[in-house]
């Protein structure tokens, strides 16, 4: 395996492991919001931006499992591979 495709892999892995922090941090973020915004005393949420932040965690966690879950797998192949090739 050239260095290339190492590297390329590893760019690969390092934005996906990105990607599940980004979804999952704003996922906690907005639930956070939405509950110091209960405790503050607002009970309507259908003006504004409160929409999209309610609807944040759903879209946004199985997305994060979903870059977790290829994260892994990725991974998995990319160290199968160099086992191989540093075993033959």
């Amino acid at each position: 395996m050239t260095n290339h495709s190492t590297e390329r892999d590893l760019r690969i892995e390092r934005v996906l492991a990105y990607l599940v922090a980004i979804s999952i941090a704003l996922a906690v973020i907005s639930f956070v919001a939405v509950v110091v915004a209960t405790a503050a005393g607002l009970s309507n949420f259908d003006t504004g931006a409160w929409p999209a932040v309610i609807t944040m965690p759903y879209f946004a966690l199985p997305l994060g499992v979903v870059f977790i879950i290829t994260l892994l797998v990725l991974n998995g192949r990319r160290r199968q591979r160099e086992y191989r090739n540093g075993h033959n």
